[in-house]
């Protein structure tokens, strides 16, 4: 719905790099201002809030019809883990110009925001991002009448995870799902089933890499 859209889903922010370059376009016709910020993990932050070790340059831009935009985003914090990743949130708040023509009367402005993870990534996490399903291992639960999928990710990665199924009788039960951090353990409750999961032996999931696309794979359930 955004008329100024950043070209890429996430960002992946290598610990060595002095800057990340993003690149934004607007593809309306006419011009907005932007501003931009980054948190923690706080969906309500502004930019008089914003807590993220993280700078954008510029800051705030002014950006025309049918053109393109570089910012740099600049790493200043420091002490983070370098075994496993740490994730941050880029906003950008495209904001409209007024209509002039109609400077005489009421005028709503809506500002829309955008948010994007940032995944500052060290050199020293062993394994590569495209091997992390193979990390992910699942196993299935009955408790106090629920049923509950446990994943533990036992890799230096962020798996965002987007869906998750067991197969039971050649049918699929989904089950929410959310993003498992690095080096730990979710479980997730399937509140309410008529149909029993104790014949399953395999979990359905899909992730989203590094380029916004989804990898889906499946594996067995350790019993």
């Amino acid at each position: 719905m955004a008329s100024v859209v950043m070209l890429n889903t996430r960002v992946i922010y290598p610990a060595d790099a002095q800057s990340q370059t993003l690149q934004f376009s607007n593809n309306d016709n006419i011009p907005y201002v932007m501003q931009m910020w980054t948190d923690i993990n706080d969906p309500a932050s502004t930019p008089e809030t914003a807590n993220a070790p993280f700078v954008t340059i510029p800051a705030m831009y002014r950006i025309e019809p049918h053109s393109g935009q570089s910012v740099r985003l600049v790493f200043t914090g420091k002490g983070l883990p370098q075994d496993r990743e740490s994730i941050f949130y880029l906003n950008s708040a495209q904001i409209p110009p007024k209509n002039s023509a109609q400077s005489n009367q009421n005028q709503m402005s809506v500002i829309l925001r955008n948010r994007v993870k940032i995944l500052y990534r060290p050199k020293g996490i062993i394994g590569s991002p495209d091997k992390v399903p193979q990390q992910i291992h699942f196993s299935l639960k009955e408790e106090t009448g629920h049923w509950v999928l446990v994943a533990n990710n036992e890799s230096g990665y962020y798996a965002s995870i987007i869906s998750a199924s067991v197969m039971v009788n050649n049918k699929s039960v989904d089950f929410p799902v959310h993003m498992l951090a690095p080096k730990s353990t979710a479980r997730w409750t399937l509140n309410k089933t008529e149909q029993s999961l104790s014949g399953a032996r395999k979990v359905k999931f899909s992730l989203v890499n590094d380029y916004g696309g989804q990898t889906r794979t499946e594996a067995d359930l350790v019993q």
